[in-house]
Order: C-alpha cells, then structure tokens, then sequence
C-alpha cells in the first residue's frame, strides 16, 4: 500500500521536501531578496512553490490521465503543510520567522496551482488528441 502510494506521488513527495528543506535552511544560506535585491521575492517564492506543488498533487491524483478526475481533497496537503511549516519556522529555528502573509502567499499558490493543473491536463488532452 506504501509502496502503490509512493509511486503515485513521488512527485509530489520530492517537491514536498523540497519546501521542507527551503522552509527550515538557515536564511542565511538562502537570501535571495538580498542578492536580487526584489521585494517581497520570497512571498512570490512560496506563491510558486505552493503553486507548482498542489498543480503536481492534483495530475499525480489523476495519474496524469485526462479521463480522470482530480481529487480535489488532496489539497488539504498542502494547505496544512504550509501552516505546520510556518510553526515550524516559528518553533524550530532560529534564523528563520513564520509571517502571516507567508501563509497567505502559500494559500494564493495552492489556488492558482489547481488553475495550473487544469490548464496542464487541457495541454495533455490536446497532445494526445
């Protein structure tokens, strides 16, 4: 059952611990506002993370199958997932600070990630057709 659930998601997973990773590093280790000087480029940051991260749940939900219907449950995943991780920048680390509009940005990424997810499965249903 583990195994059957890994190979469906292993996208997913991988992108999950990706943010897991870049959510707890050290800030110092990852300044990229500094660096590109933009503001407000981590929140577009975790916009597209959160974004590109439930997209890649929803066509993992369907197994990438244009017949299939997205399972829109699975969204609670990255929803709850982007709450805990801004408790953990809060609990857990020293250099790195939870912010409200960090969870809002990862709201906003989970929303416009199941418009990328429709437009993705419209691009494979016009490749295949």
């Amino acid at each position: 059952m583990l195994y059957l659930f890994i190979k469906q998601y292993y996208k997913s997973i991988i992108i999950g611990l990706l943010i897991l990773w870049l959510s707890l590093s050290g800030s110092k280790s990852l300044v990229p506002g500094r660096m590109l000087n933009i503001p407000y480029i981590d929140k577009m940051g975790h916009f597209a993370m959160y974004a590109f991260f439930s997209a890649m749940l929803l066509m993992d939900s369907c197994r990438w199958q244009t017949e299939r219907r997205f399972n829109y449950l699975i969204l609670i995943i990255p929803l709850l997932f982007g709450a805990l991780m801004e408790i953990m920048q809060m609990t857990l680390t020293t250099s790195r600070k939870a912010e409200t509009i960090d969870l809002v940005a990862n709201i906003g990424g989970v929303t416009a990630g199941i418009l990328l997810a429709h437009i993705v499965k419209k691009l494979i249903e016009r490749f295949r057709s």
